[in-house]
């Protein structure tokens, strides 16, 4: 039986630590629970404005891969080999990546093939408008013309390893995932899905779980991060049927 994953998603606006919400930097965190060895994966994803300061987001990523024991996930304006070389070997496991998919698939196909199909994330940050969801890149910013069906077809054709699927409207809202599209989402592809926006306590996890049936839980709620509080909804997600890995 495959193990059911619990993430912690970390945002670096310009080298700092923040929450988002919406996608937007709300308000600063601290990164002194980094070596909590209970989390299943660790992703950092780099939401600044532009690669301006792309240097102190190389030294974050450094920095914490050397104190750091599980799989670590790395994100933003990742869009030529030569910087997924270079984050390989400050420590990343994977890339996750949103925006190249959609703007150059056969440099996502060159990379699923020199790296591994398990080593790429592919990132679909969707919002509600009108009754249909849509697709967006850059943070949020840019809409696309592109459906759900579409997207998914696309991210098998690249050999994408996995999705991870964010949420615009819960992101920072702590109201629960959006499990109605999770849901069909994990329904429409083969493919592992994990997913993000709206945690706000661990019962959301449990409700994402039974309800969408997805692979993985993200948050970047740091105020829930203790080793004792990670053990115990572990062991309740056990006991409810949903196998993770507690040591």
């Amino acid at each position: 039986m495959v193990a059911k994953r619990i993430i912690i998603v970390l945002t670096f606006f310009e080298g700092v630590l923040y929450r988002t919400k919406k996608f937007k930097p709300d308000y600063r965190y601290t990164d002194n629970f980094i070596d909590n060895t209970l989390v299943d994966e660790i992703v950092l994803i780099d939401v600044s404005n532009s690669k301006k300061h792309r240097n102190l987001f190389y030294d974050i990523v450094k920095k914490i891969s050397k104190s750091c024991f599980v799989p670590i996930t790395v994100g933003g304006y990742i869009n030529d080999i030569n910087e997924i070389s270079k984050f390989q070997n400050l420590g990343a496991d994977k890339i996750l990546i949103n925006s190249l998919i959609h703007e150059n698939d056969k440099m996502v196909i060159e990379i699923t093939k020199q790296y591994g199909s398990q080593f790429v994330i592919g990132g679909i940050d969707l919002s509600l408008d009108d009754n249909v969801y849509k697709i967006y890149t850059n943070h949020g910013r840019k809409l696309l013309n592109i459906n759900i069906e579409n997207c998914l077809k696309k991210f098998e054709e690249c050999k994408i390893g996995e999705i991870l699927v964010q949420s615009i409207d819960r992101d920072g809202s702590l109201r629960g995932y959006d499990n109605k599209i999770n849901r069909v989402i994990k329904e429409k592809t083969n493919l592992p899905v994990i997913v993000c926006g709206g945690a706000g306590n661990w019962d959301h996890f449990i409700e994402a779980f039974e309800t969408s049936k997805i692979d993985g839980v993200c948050t970047n709620n740091i105020y829930h991060y203790s080793e004792k509080s990670i053990s115990l909804i572990k062991k309740t997600l056990n006991k409810k049927g949903i196998y993770v890995r507690t040591e």
